[in-house]
């Protein structure tokens, strides 16, 4: 059944989707956004359940129909794999975000020039073999005023100017910095004394009431301050100081009248015509029927792998999409990255740090060791990461904070934990990833979701440049954390993939590229796909921010299309 032609169908209304709802919807156009989780109650999210949230996430209505396959290599077996990034739920992942606010420098949008054409790699004597990297289409003074919007309308607290590694600016942040806690006051002390510079971390989370004042969005409600409850990453926010657009944007977006939202409706196709033109979506809604929605625009913006995902799953029998939508390039799905977090830990035995107070995002970092900022020659790898502490320190997240040697379970871990929950610190180090072609998102061959639909299939490990750069920064961290003190220090050398990125990536030549700088893919002129996908390279920081500008240009650039919609 199709009902009537919208002029935008959004796929995913999550961080990015309830962003760009509501300024397509506010400039008049008929929106239908599709959700395939539910709207969440805030005594869905609110409770601050370590275990719901943290351990048993798999048993979450808003995790457990949508998993993944994942492996290391091409030829393995895949693993079922639960996951809380994608978040099911309308809103998306900001429910639950740490926080992370920074923006990206204007290098990290050059890596091929600045570090392949440059020499700077091998001066490294990086072995790049494997790796496809190219440079952004667009450039960091592109993205800036929208950087600055997603600041000023969702609150964004920090200082501006302590960074020197960051980039210009136009406008300081609309709130203050978040307090500080002991463990920041000691990774900056340690910092300092190296000779490296620490900053208060931009955070999606308000220092003091706010509303965004002119000439920003005033629509948006007042929200209360942070309260430093410790339970940031990975919960709900039961107060609302945490920017989501579950309560900042999406509830403007349906005030206009223009939103038709539909939650529990899990969209399985992209139509397309022989024009190659997309007409629509094709959708299961909340009662498992089958259902058609006309548009005169399509916006994918759900989560990395669910891009893919769908655009393989809407081939058509014509040669041009005989691939999969919009993979003239063959390159949906492939490239993919994610940070490889690795920590050092502390022990004090003369020092009280109480790391369960306050939020993810209150952090300290430095970038002295973040993208080309230091000197690579001879280390055998290209880029970097920011190292940081925040807090994060309820006690099931304190389990894993455990020396070498100590067992984790039975009286000796009892010990330890008894004596020293209170008295430990973790830095953690976010390198990133390069994009390398064994990286990749396909359809499982094997294994299908409640819907009979392939699921998404993730082959994903850390590669030469990725080994060698973890390494680094774990020795950079263990030299900050002894500077601290502490009694007893280790470390992680092997990272752990977070913060998920590319698949469809960004380029200027639609041969290897999905879409160009305003997230139009090149096949097809009116499908646009938005969030983390489309980033052809990472840099140290989450891709919140970043994503979060692109949604407000993007959105721009679609209301410019006036003759689509006459």
């Amino acid at each position: 059944m199709a009902g009537p032609v919208a002029d935008v169908c959004i796929v995913g209304v999550g961080g990015l989707g309830g962003i760009i709802a509501k300024e397509l919807a506010s400039a008049g156009l008929k929106v239908v956004g599709f959700e395939r989780g539910p709207a969440p109650r805030k005594e869905d999210y609110a409770p601050r359940d370590s275990i719901r949230f943290l351990i048993r996430p798999e048993q979450l209505e808003w995790v457990k129909h949508e998993p993944t396959t994942t492996r290391k290599a091409s030829g393995q077996m895949a693993q079922t794999q639960y996951r809380t990034s994608p978040l099911n739920v309308l809103g998306g992942a900001l429910l639950h975000w740490t926080g992370q606010s920074s923006r990206y420098t204007p290098d990290d949008f050059k890596l091929y020039s600045n570090e392949i054409d440059s020499g700077n790699a091998e001066r490294a004597r990086a072995d790049l073999s494997g790796y496809d990297v190219i440079d952004w289409p667009l450039s960091y003074d592109d993205l800036e005023p929208y950087y600055e919007r997603f600041e000023w309308e969702f609150g964004v607290s920090g200082e501006a100017g302590m960074n020197p590694f960051a980039g210009p600016r136009k406008r300081g942040f609309p709130l203050p910095p978040l307090r500080h806690s002991a463990r920041m006051r000691l990774f900056a002390e340690a910092c300092t004394k190296l000779g490296y510079h620490p900053y208060d971390t931009a955070a999606g989370i308000l220092s003091r009431p706010y509303r965004p004042p002119e000439p920003f969005d005033m629509r948006i409600s007042e929200r209360p301050a942070c309260v430093y409850c410790g339970h940031c990453n990975f919960y709900g926010c039961h107060v609302h100081a945490k920017s989501a657009t579950l309560y900042v944007t999406i509830p403007v977006a349906i005030e206009t009248g223009n939103f038709d939202l539909r939650t529990r409706a899990k969209v399985f196709r992209i139509n397309s015509d022989s024009a190659g033109q997309v007409t629509g979506v094709s959708y299961f809604d909340a009662d498992g029927q089958a259902r058609e929605q006309r548009a005169r625009v399509v916006i994918l913006s759900a989560f990395v792998f669910e891009h893919a995902h769908l655009l393989l799953l809407s081939k058509t029998g014509l040669r041009r999409f005989s691939k999969g939508l919009a993979n003239s390039s063959g390159y949906v799905g492939r490239n993919i990255m994610a940070h490889g977090d690795v920590r050092a830990m502390g022990a004090f035995d003369d020092y009280i740090i109480n790391g369960f107070i306050g939020p993810g995002s209150a952090a300290m970092r430095i970038d002295d060791f973040n993208g080309n900022n230091f000197d690579h020659a001879g280390l055998g790898f290209i880029r970097g990461g920011t190292i940081g502490t925040s807090g994060d320190g309820t006690p099931v997240t304190r389990l894993d904070v455990l020396p070498p040697g100590v067992r984790s379970w039975g009286k000796e871990f009892k010990d330890f934990y008894m004596r020293y929950y209170t008295r430990t610190m973790d830095l953690n180090m976010q390198p990133e990833t390069l994009p390398h072609t064994a990286n990749r998102v396909d359809l499982d061959p094997r294994r299908r979701d409640r819907w009979g639909l392939p699921l998404p299939r993730v082959t994903f490990e850390f590669h030469q440049n990725e080994v060698r750069l973890q390494k680094f920064m774990a020795g950079v961290g263990e030299k900050i954390m002894r500077a601290t003190s502490a009694s007893k220090v280790w470390t992680e050398e092997k990272g752990r993939p977070n913060r998920w990125a590319g698949g469809t990536r960004m380029g200027a030549d639609p041969k290897n590229s999905v879409v160009n700088e305003f997230c139009q893919t090149h096949d097809v002129a009116n499908l646009f796909i938005v969030g983390s996908s489309v980033f052809p390279t990472m840099a140290g920081y989450p891709p919140t921010a970043t994503v979060a500008a692109l949604s407000y240009r993007t959105a721009e650039y679609i209301l410019r299309q006036k003759h689509w919609f006459a």
